[in-house]
């Protein structure tokens, strides 16, 4: 099982809701459906934690999951290496805790 102490110990949401929107080439006032650009602001600063609700219209004004945006938060770098170290320790995760005969 691999090593709890290489997942970071917090997420970087703000981080992440920046490099994602951007790859989508949109700016704040384009995430206005979901809350006002004062706390996409504040988020993006890691001022606040958006509720999961926000999270869910964030990640459909881009286009993405809701997931995606959420483990992009736990990536150090939105890199192939990142994301793939991410996808195996869920991988391993979900192994422990869904049985095969599902």
């Amino acid at each position: 099982m691999p090593s709890r102490k290489r997942v970071p110990p917090q997420a970087d949401f703000g981080r992440a809701l920046q490099q994602l929107r951007a790859a989508r080439g949109l700016v704040q006032e384009d995430m206005l459906l979901a809350t006002s650009r004062r706390h996409i602001s504040r988020i993006e600063q890691g001022h606040q934690v958006p509720s999961i609700r926000i999270i869910e219209v964030l990640a459909a004004q881009m286009q993405i999951h809701p997931l995606t945006l959420v483990a992009a938060a736990y990536c150090s770098d939105l890199n192939g290496a990142s994301v793939n170290e991410l996808l195996k320790t869920i991988k391993v995760d979900f192994k422990g805790i869904v049985s095969d005969s599902v």
